[in-house]
């Protein structure tokens, strides 16, 4: 993706925008993911292009723990704060839209307390939503939960049986569709992965509106990550938010 089309598309100011895909990028300072994003200070955005959803109303996925225990590497007992439970979406099956460039669901996975704060809040529970661009760029459109939903989601049908460390995948069917809020706004902002290699850049949008999923769906994802599977807020080293109503 070129530099205009990625500040157009993200709201990624031109000069940090530089710092990422230039040669520079080596000594500039690191522009790393989640972050505490302050609405007051989020810049409005109107003329950035819309969030499309493509969501399918019925779509199967494939859930497994995903494991990445250094200091356990031949059992199942550790629950590292880096490891995640991810449902795989069918490849073509999902995606979203930003202006005129396609972004394909991979698939979706939480994190428990949710990884971005906004305005000193902290979910119990932050779910991504992890796509990738027609250039091969990474997308994640980044969904806060809260409990008190009547169940019945995509979140519940991947939460309400999670996968054991060492324990066999499960194939459960959901409606991605209605798995996100009405309200479409987001902050956007430039970023990396929370994970190990936190590879830059990703493109990070983040729903202010939490989502609600049922009580046990969100209680049964704590207690599988007592100690969390988190990571803690980065600077945002001279970033800029931007605020998209929709």
């Amino acid at each position: 993706m070129d530099l205009s089309r990625r500040t157009l598309l993200l709201g990624v100011p031109t000069v940090a925008a530089t710092a990422l895909i230039t040669p520079s990028a080596a000594a500039a300072p690191p522009h790393q993911s989640p972050i505490h994003i302050r609405s007051r200070t989020a810049v409005p955005a109107p003329h950035l292009p819309a969030l499309e959803v493509d969501y399918p109303r019925h779509v199967d996925l494939r859930v497994h723990y995903v494991r990445k225990d250094e200091d356990d590497p031949a059992g199942c007992s550790v629950r590292g704060r880096e490891e995640v439970v991810e449902a795989e979406v069918p490849e073509g099956a999902a995606g979203i839209r930003i202006g005129d460039r396609r972004f394909e669901l991979l698939q979706l996975h939480f994190h428990t307390p949710a990884e971005h704060h906004l305005d000193g809040r902290r979910f119990p529970v932050e779910q991504h939503y992890v796509h990738r661009g027609p250039d091969g760029e990474t997308l994640v459109l980044a969904l806060l939960l809260t409990p008190g939903g009547r169940g019945g989601s995509v979140q519940d049908a991947v939460l309400g049986g999670l996968p054991e460390e060492c324990g066999p995948e499960r194939e459960v069917t959901g409606d991605l569709a209605a798995s996100l809020p009405r309200d479409l706004s987001t902050f956007r902002y430039q970023g990396s992965l929370t994970t190990d290699p936190y590879s830059e850049p990703v493109s990070w949008l983040v729903l202010p509106r939490p989502q609600e999923v049922a009580t046990a769906s969100v209680e049964g994802y704590r207690a599988l990550f007592p100690d969390g599977d988190a990571r803690r807020t980065q600077p945002l080293n001279g970033r800029v938010v931007q605020y998209r109503r929709q």
